[in-house]
């Protein structure tokens, strides 16, 4: 749906950073960089959260269901595969997409903003993000920190 590779990282690693890496690596983050690496997170999971809220909204005001519009759209991406819809099906997907894309600058210059604000760049942030998910110390580390900063 989204095109950029960037947004595409940022909002996996959002929705992947539960997940433990295969192979710990020996790394030095001070704890200031884990906690403005957990501020952006934080700030990314909110933005997160009201952007697909935004992005179901203007799915249905197409008048085409979110589940058929995922649907639709995963077809679509697999050449082996036939998109089962009614043309006007396909014609409201297409419309939904295009408003979709549209909204996508305004997206990532909110992404870029709630990275930079925590005075990290966003090659800091998806540098940080690789080697969070690659060693369980630092995945640790940064619970910690953010149940620290709920409490």
């Amino acid at each position: 749906m989204l095109k950029s590779e960037k947004v595409k990282r940022v909002f996996l690693f959002v929705a992947l950073l539960g997940t433990f890496g295969l192979f710990a690596q020996e790394t030095s983050i001070s704890d200031a960089e884990l906690t403005n690496f957990a501020t952006a997170y934080q700030k990314l999971q909110i933005q997160n959260q009201v952007t697909q809220q935004n992005m179901m909204k203007v799915i249905e005001d197409e008048g085409i269901g979110v589940e058929r519009f995922s649907e639709i759209q995963q077809a679509s991406m697999d050449p082996n595969k036939e998109i089962d819809a009614t043309d006007k099906e396909k014609e409201l997907h297409k419309k939904a997409l295009a408003k979709l894309e549209k909204m996508q600058p305004e997206l990532e210059k909110e992404i870029n903003e709630q990275i930079t604000s925590t005075g990290m760049t966003m090659e800091q942030f998806e540098s940080l993000a690789k080697a969070i998910q690659q060693d369980p110390s630092l995945q640790k580390r940064l619970q910690a920190i953010i149940v620290k900063s709920q409490g």
